[in-house]
């Protein structure tokens, strides 16, 4: 069956969209299950709550927002990633690279503040260094930007 499963985690209100072969890999990894109704014993919620109830919901492929939506979320996280890997560096030299610049278009209609995204541009680009000179500030006001929105964040992107 080709299909992707949304996990619902009752406890913290996370939806995710999984692949189905995700789902299989999870649920073996915990040592569950395929059973339907016995594999959501088996999965751990996204974001790690200490009270997970989840829930799985079969997606058909043949629903194009569902995709969309998977898609997307990979994306955001993906231009976090190399935000956050720019913000460790930019203590000690300048981070201004495509790769930032990339991942900032991609956040841009996800962020819909330009100003947070040119400040971060600015803080990568600058030619002085140190502690007090770095992107830190401005990539926790992107994620907190996004986070207001409703964007689904990995948990190892928060500040």
């Amino acid at each position: 069956m080709e299909a992707q499963i949304n996990v619902i985690c009752r406890g913290c209100k996370t939806e995710q969209v999984w692949e189905l072969d995700a789902l299989i890999e999870e649920v073996e990894r915990n040592g569950g299950n395929t059973n339907w109704f016995t594999a959501r014993y088996a999965v751990k919620c996204p974001r790690n709550c200490p009270a997970p109830l989840i829930d799985l919901q079969i997606i058909p492929f043949g629903e194009r927002r569902a995709r969309r939506r998977a898609h997307r979320h990979a994306l955001l996280n993906l231009a976090l990633q190399i935000l956050h890997e720019a913000t460790a560096l930019s203590v000690t030299e300048p981070v201004g690279t495509i790769y930032v610049r990339l991942a900032l278009h991609v956040l841009r209609p996800m962020v819909e503040d330009h100003q947070l995204l040119t400040d971060f541009w600015d803080a990568a680009t600058a030619k002085r260094r140190g502690p007090w000179r770095n992107c830190r500030g401005q990539y926790r006001r992107i994620v907190e930007r996004l986070i207001e929105r409703g964007a689904p964040i990995d948990a190892k992107h928060l500040p």
